[in-house]
């Protein structure tokens, strides 16, 4: 065969492999730029450290600061209960953490805004601890992504150079949920501008307002993966004991698999998106993120709730999707049938070994595994649906809002054009194309359904027909499809490769069956042990 032919085969091929399974990370990875060392605006975070801290005896933090260090939301609240912490000291403990590490030393720039009250906030939580109906996140300081709403304090950006200053006037629906619990905002994560959707050359955990978020575990050797690359890092780095992401395709999963931490996209229909800067509202989600099951469920049944203001909610789902994280049993995988969505042949060289580990993990956990399982991607695809939604869906919001800088996704742009470098270091193709897309209504449904139908079948074909609990899947290899089909995942960590690169299992369910995801999630854990604190 003639050279030019061969050539020829294999770009139709790169082309086909985009149009089925890998047209939802086009834009992710077309021609991703390598990370740079880049922290803009230091002093937005430094500044209302130092002055939270600059009473407080930091060497009592440091003495403390090891239990705090890997502690779960259980090993916190029995300190604060015994008298060896105070919710004073947790906070401050952790913006230490935040100014020696994240914007000094290893420099890992996850954190783009740091609530100015939250000392003030923890010493009243201190104060008011016997008179408050006692919840599991009590006192608890939570960083959440820079797109979702706080109100009057912080700014919230969708991590663009535009809005980098603008404050809300209105917490978002989760936040409020979470203060009623007793919760407080510790700051804001970094993440891939407007939701990784600027240009196909900007690496994951970039933003125009704070720079590019590195990954602890290899700050410019791995990928932080996904939008919500912040909220992941802040976690596993213990900046924060819980953050909070979203997802749209992949963007709670991806980040948390590689940064072994664990994360959930639940179904849709459980968490509010009210308050938060959309990318798609057909696929957008808010999730949990944290370094065990038991964390992420217990942020998980503050988050989800019935909310006028979000059509997709849905109250009776939401009654039957919370449960007592105490239910919670290391024999939760036994007798389970899961499927097994990889080839351990098929995987990276490196990460081999694992993929060949979680097969074995499942199966000495009392799981029943079912393997060759394939997945078809005809007629599913979510570039369009992305492209259509984000235009339309930015809009509304913009419009909605009495003091952004800016009205419309045309706006944007024009000011970006105005000083490329800084505003828009990396291009703003994607948001272009989507500014100038042409595709009608009526086009757009039809893509949608057909997505939806196809990938509701494909999964259904082993969760339903088949009778299996779930699917397992290496990081976020097939998550198009439950993004699409709007199923939850949970990701927990798996191990490492062999260059150390963390590497996260992640198993689907059928929509609002997150309990047992959980239980199957929190059994794996346990049994496995896998997930090793960075050294920072």
């Amino acid at each position: 065969m003639k050279k030019w032919k061969k050539i020829a085969l294999v770009t139709i091929g790169i082309v086909l492999l985009f149009i089925g399974g890998g047209a939802y990370y086009v834009y992710h990875t077309f021609i991703p730029a390598n990370p740079e060392r880049i922290i803009y605006d230091k002093e937005r975070v430094i500044e209302p450290i130092d002055k939270q801290l600059q009473d407080i005896d930091r060497n009592i933090l440091k003495q403390k600061e090891a239990k705090v260090v890997d502690a779960s939301i259980e090993d916190i609240q029995n300190m604060i209960k015994h008298g060896e912490l105070t919710y004073e000291q947790l906070t401050a403990i952790y913006l230490f953490r935040i100014k020696q590490h994240d914007q000094n030393g290893i420099a890992l720039n996850a954190v783009t805004e740091i609530n100015p009250h939250a000392i003030k906030e923890a010493r009243k939580l201190d104060q008011n601890r016997a008179q408050h109906k006692q919840s599991d996140l009590y006192g608890i300081p939570i960083i959440v992504k820079d797109n979702i709403q706080t109100a009057h304090v912080m700014p919230t950006s969708a991590g663009s150079y535009v809005l980098k200053d603008w404050i809300a006037d209105a917490d978002a629906h989760i936040i409020d949920q979470l203060k009623e619990q007793g919760a407080f905002i510790l700051g804001k994560g970094n993440m891939s501008e407007w939701a990784n959707f600027t240009s196909q050359k900007a690496p994951n955990g970039y933003s125009g307002k704070k720079g590019q978020n590195l990954n602890p575990y290899g700050p410019l050797e791995f990928n932080t993966d996904g939008s919500s690359s912040g909220s992941a890092t802040v976690t596993a780095a213990n900046f924060a004991p819980l953050a909070i992401g979203t997802e749209t395709t992949g963007s709670i999963i991806a980040p948390a698999a590689k940064q072994s931490i664990v994360g959930l996209r639940p179904s849709l229909g459980l968490v509010s998106r009210h308050g938060i800067i959309p990318l798609s509202e057909t696929l957008d989600t808010a999730g949990p993120m944290a370094r065990t099951v038991k964390d992420t469920a217990i942020l998980f049944n503050a988050m989800i709730g019935y909310d006028s203001k979000d059509s997709l909610t849905k109250e009776k789902k939401i009654q039957e999707a919370s449960f007592d994280v105490k239910s919670l049993s290391v024999d939760g995988l036994r007798g389970k049938k899961i499927g097994i969505l990889y080839s351990v042949e098929d995987q990276d060289k490196r990460k081999q070994a694992v993929a060949k580990k979680i097969k074995q993990d499942l199966k000495a956990a009392g799981a029943t595994l079912v393997d060759n399982i394939k997945m078809d991607y005809e007629g599913i695809e979510n570039v369009s649906i992305i492209k259509y939604d984000f235009k339309k869906d930015l809009n509304d919001y913009l419009e909605q809002q009495k003091t952004t800088p800016v009205k419309s996704l045309q706006d944007i742009i024009q000011y970006n054009e105005k000083d490329k470098e800084r505003r828009i270091k990396y291009g703003q193709g994607l948001l272009k194309q989507s500014e100038d897309s042409s595709l009608t209504k009526k086009d757009f449904e039809a893509i949608l359904q057909s997505s939806q139908n196809n990938s509701k079948k494909q999964l259904d074909k082993y969760l339903v027909e088949k009778g299996l609990n779930a699917l397992v899947m290496i990081n976020n290899e097939h998550v198009l499809l439950s993004a699409i089909a709007g199923y939850p995942e949970l990701t927990v960590p798996a191990g490492y490769d062999d260059n150390g690169e963390p590497v996260g299992a992640t198993f689907i369910t059928k929509p609002f069956l997150e309990q047992d995801l959980f239980q199957i999630g929190y059994a794996y854990e346990q049994k496995t042990k896998n997930r090793k604190a960075p050294k920072l």
